[in-house]
């Protein structure tokens, strides 16, 4: 993606960042603030899933996917979300899923640890309305992603997911991309505290 953007003759900056380690983050941090002088953009993106029936999910199982999908989040957003406090402007978006709010059977960790993404973007959009900066959350549903590609080769659970999404299809990658452009715009200023659907229609059921 940096290649890309570089080709286009904008500037952009790749770092490899453990999104669970703070130091690493901070180290994100003071790179961009070098390159770029200022923090106003946050999407939150890293996620991990797996399908396990309750009593067989580890200890360390569930560790493993509060940390990426929860915590991964809370860190980014204390560390680079510091910069945006301190300048009263910016936008954070956190990228849930209809999990959270529509979960299904063997997913508890991961429904979990999203049902967390959407309180914590709901808290902390209230916590900071008042500097400036709004806080939203998108939830997708099932995307044609190297994170499903199982479920997509998997008949029978591809055709649960069709039977209750009413558009019919896997949402793509180009699905997501204007809904985030549009809250990491000015065109969503007055937009704070939301959990937006992005599901074919799963949770109009």
């Amino acid at each position: 993606v940096a290649a890309e953007t570089k080709a286009k003759g904008r500037k952009a900056l790749a770092i490899a960042t453990d999104t669970t380690d703070k130091d690493s983050i901070k180290n994100l941090a003071a790179k961009t603030i070098e390159e770029f002088g200022k923090i106003d953009i946050l999407v939150n993106n890293a996620g991990q899933g797996t399908s396990i029936p309750f009593l067989s999910i580890t200890e360390e199982q569930w560790d493993y996917i509060i940390n990426v999908n929860l915590k991964g989040y809370f860190l980014c957003t204390q560390v680079l979300g510091g910069y945006m406090f301190k300048a009263k402007s910016g936008r954070i978006i956190n990228i849930s899923s209809t999990m959270g709010s529509y979960p299904l059977p063997f997913l508890t960790h991961y429904a979990a640890s999203k049902g967390g993404i959407n309180a914590m973007t709901k808290c902390l959009a209230q916590e900071w309305a008042n500097r400036g900066i709004t806080v939203n959350a998108i939830a997708p549903s099932y995307f044609e992603t190297d994170l499903n590609k199982d479920s997509m080769a998997n008949e029978d659970i591809s055709q649960l997911i069709m039977s209750k999404t009413p558009l019919k299809r896997w949402g793509k990658v180009e699905d997501l991309v204007g809904l985030v452009v549009f809250l990491a715009s000015d065109a969503s200023s007055y937009m704070t505290g939301s959990v937006i659907p992005l599901d074919g229609g799963w949770s109009a059921g």
